[in-house]
């Protein structure tokens, strides 16, 4: 995945409506930090870079490369797993 990939949630897989929490087909995982907000972008027309544009505009004052970085390990962690799909 780089930063014009266009990521979305595999199907079978959504974020539960109030708590920090994926809803996968074996179960739940739960979700730290702002990943949950990250996986509220995925929406399949943004890619990367947009995703990391509008949290870096939430976060303001935090480091661009460090945000964008941690983003992508997020998400190859996560294709990895089978819950985004590019």
């Amino acid at each position: 995945m780089d930063l014009n990939s266009t990521p979305r949630l595999a199907p079978g897989c959504r974020l539960h409506p109030t708590e920090a929490v994926l809803l996968i087909p074996e179960g739940t995982l739960n979700l730290t930090g702002p990943t949950r907000e990250i996986l509220a972008k995925l929406d399949g027309t943004k890619n990367v870079t947009e995703v990391v544009t509008d949290l870096l505009q939430q976060y303001e004052g935090a480091d661009a490369n460090e945000v964008q970085s941690d983003i992508l390990s997020l998400l190859n962690r996560l294709e990895q797993r089978g819950v985004v799909r590019v």
